[in-house]
């Protein structure tokens, strides 16, 4: 094989029992490119980092490191030649410090005594932090950062190991997009100093941003690598999901109906002030704004995640007060978290299980929990929201980021409700999922169901919103008719100081 690629992959098949995982995928990275993978959820991406980081060996098909053809036994086999990820959901030890969590796996020891060598590795991790343009103190918990320094000390650590090739699967999804900016800087730093660099995501505007080729999977399968900018938008979104998504936002038939919320002058020390909108039946109300804004902490209010310190909350008219999530679901709202693996699912519970888990209730007689009720429940949700698995016994485990997140929007629908609260429903989804998840959306929409919808995407804001709530540092800046909303428009707004707003 050519010395000119750092590393390539031909025929590479991976099988696991019943599933074909990898079949015939090819790869090639040269020496200090960033080159961008895309495809669907279950497209084998998961698969193919595995592979090139040494967890699970190739049935079939050869690796070529620097031209000679290598076989990985072990994830120290193939750090040891320079590979290292960083995945999108970090995994690190949030009670040791930076440093330790730097260096784990290959700490500096005295040569004699043993001894671990505190100073030198402090020194080290902080050296490369700042080389990274990170001011985060080695002996700083790794707990008490955020995703993205966490992401920073994830770099850290590959930097650490001298790797030449760095994969980056999904780095920005947890990120905001200044956030993803930062990220952008070290990313292209780090090519810039001869690194190689796969950078596997489901925003395009990551690639548009960084990648100079683009390779795309699709079931499981090699479809094809181009030039980022010899292949249309179109023409990407077409070899990634097979067929051509001619509308991604559904055209827009809801009805916005009576109120059914009024939030007025909500506030909590620290997190937010002067909240004030409104919602109507059938409505789509998109809440957005930068880094630190309060989305999530006030719609965490009105779910009695956290409590408010001041202001009122109408529901039809009627006061009320939320103390905690219980009593929320009773007055008919429901809360799907940005985070849905962690906070949204069950992950080792079956697919019916974790559907059918907020109305065991309801599904069980003096304590004995009716399997048969239960079934019918997860299967009728399940077809609504067209969650695609072989069975609802499945776990949710198994199913794809798109499919997951279904079955989360699933779980809300087991009950009476009036108010769904939808935390970026999108997250770290491809864009066929996505297609679909906004179909769900908006019929939910036309049944009645009023949906607060929080997002950091301003296409979905745009395509997706009745109206938009902007805010900045805890505070609304501007509620803007959809008819009247442009991107620059929102990003002014998203950037300007608060003032008073009419909540009509």
């Amino acid at each position: 094989m050519s010395e000119e690629y750092v590393l390539e992959l031909k025929g590479i098949t991976k099988e696991f029992p019943g599933v074909k995982a990898l079949d015939n995928v090819h790869f090639r990275l040269k020496k200090g490119e960033i080159h961008a993978l895309m495809g669907e959820n279950g497209a084998g991406k998961s698969t193919f980092i595995k592979v090139i980081t040494g967890v699970h060996p190739p049935n079939a098909g050869e690796l070529f490191l620097n031209g000679k053809n290598v076989q990985f036994t072990s994830p120290l086999d193939a750090q040891k030649n320079g590979i290292a990820a960083i995945y999108q959901h970090v995994t690190n030890y949030p009670d040791l410090s930076v440093t330790e969590n730097i260096f784990m796996g290959h700490e500096k020891v005295h040569k004699g005594t043993k001894r671990l060598l505190w100073k030198e590795m402090h020194a080290e991790a902080r050296a490369i932090l700042q080389d990274l343009g990170s001011s985060i103190d080695p002996k700083e918990e790794m707990g008490s950062l955020s995703v993205a320094q966490q992401q920073i000390v994830e770099i850290a650590k590959a930097i650490s190991t001298n790797a030449k090739i760095i994969i980056m699967d999904e780095p920005t999804a947890a990120l905001t997009a200044r956030e993803s900016e930062e990220l952008y800087k070290i990313t292209e730093r780090l090519r810039d100093q001869g690194a190689s660099i796969i950078f596997i995501s489901h925003r395009f505007e990551d690639m548009y941003r960084l990648a100079s080729q683009v390779t795309v999977f699709r079931d499981s399968k090699y479809i094809g690598t181009w030039g980022v900018n010899d292949i249309s938008h179109e023409q990407l979104i077409v070899a990634m999901v097979g067929r051509e998504i001619t509308q991604v936002f559904p055209t827009k038939t809801n009805k916005k109906g009576e109120k059914i919320l009024e939030v007025k002058e909500l506030g909590k020390i620290g997190y937010y002030a002067d909240i004030s909108f409104t919602l109507h039946k059938g409505e789509i109300l998109g809440l957005t704004g930068l880094v630190g804004a309060g989305r999530t902490e006030v719609c965490q209010s009105l779910f009695g995640i956290t409590t408010y310190d001041r202001g009122e909350v109408f529901l039809k008219g009627k006061k009320v007060k939320i103390r905690d999530p219980k009593e929320s679901m009773n007055l008919g709202i429901r809360y799907l978290p940005e985070d849905r693996q962690l906070q949204g699912l069950v992950l080792d519970w079956s697919i019916g299980r974790n559907i059918a888990l907020p109305a065991l209730k309801e599904l069980s007689r003096k304590g004995w929990l009716s399997e048969k009720k239960e079934a019918s429940l997860a299967k009728r949700l399940a077809e609504k929201v067209n969650v695609k698995a072989n069975s609802i016994f499945d776990l949710v485990s198994s199913l794809s980021g798109g499919n997951q997140q279904k079955v989360s929007v699933a779980k809300l629908l087991t009950a009476d409700l009036d108010i769904i609260i939808l935390d970026e429903p999108t997250k770290g989804v491809d864009v066929g999922a996505k297609s679909a998840i906004y179909e769900i959306i908006h019929d939910l929409a036309v049944q009645g169901y009023s949906i607060i919808m929080i997002s950091s995407e301003m296409p979905e804001i745009l395509g997706m919103s009745d109206r938009i709530v902007v805010m900045r540092e805890g505070r609304i800046t501007k509620i803007i008719e959809q008819k009247d909303a442009t991107q620059e428009g929102i990003l002014e707004a998203a950037m300007s100081e608060s003032k008073k707003v009419e909540i009509g």
